[in-house]
């Protein structure tokens, strides 16, 4: 199975780099779209001078506006594109961004080199992950968070009349319950170690 190169990889011009992290993201579709349509507007060599206008994003993804903005709100906060100037409505002049791959790359919600399914902490099946995340603004400063649970056990199961399935968050909570260890929701920051034994593929 082909190995992508490394979105820091300096070797590859910055379009290719950007795309591969772009590919590898496990963020909400919109973001991806997002993210993807912007390289089009910027430099290809360093990612400079990047600024459409929310309505031409609107019409390239079939976004709407409120989502177009939440996606920039996001990789503002996820350091992949910094705002170098303010546009101006009422002149028809967009905000101008910098796309950037941020150092800390490999601590974000991706996909391992070879972009494999995850395998659930619980029951050890395959499962494509969820990508999500949720920004709210804090200071003036955009904050992103993620469902880790999502990318780290199988997906909850549909309710079904006059049944109950089990989800493996649940059980794995259980598990954890009767040998007095953690459950998900109180182990902090220690969910990415949980999410990279999932990925089981790291770069």
């Amino acid at each position: 199975m082909s190995r992508l190169h490394a979105p820091d990889d300096e070797d590859k011009p910055f379009i290719a780099r950007w795309n591969v992290l772009v590919r590898v993201l496990l963020l909400d579709p919109s973001v991806k779209a997002v993210a993807r349509s912007a390289i089009d507007f910027a430099d290809f060599d360093d990612g400079s001078s990047c600024h459409p206008s929310n309505k031409r994003i609107e019409r390239e993804t079939g976004l709407s506006d409120r989502t177009v903005r939440t996606a920039w709100q996001v990789l503002r906060g996820l350091g992949m594109a910094e705002r170098v100037a303010y546009g101006s409505p009422h002149r028809r002049l967009a905000d101008e961004y910098q796309l950037v791959i941020p150092d800390n790359w490999q601590s974000l919600p991706i996909y391992g080199p070879h972009v494999q399914d995850f395998h659930c902490l619980y029951c050890e099946k395959q499962f494509t992950p969820q990508g999500n995340c949720t920004v709210k603004v804090d200071g003036g400063s955009e904050v992103v968070s993620f469902r880790v649970q999502l990318m780290a056990f199988c997906p909850p199961p549909r309710a079904k009349k006059g049944r109950d399935e089990p989800y493996c968050l649940d059980m794995w909570n259980d598990s954890q319950a009767e040998q007095g260890q953690p459950r998900w929701g109180q182990l902090g920051g220690k969910v990415w170690a949980g999410f990279r034994r999932a990925r089981g593929d790291d770069w």
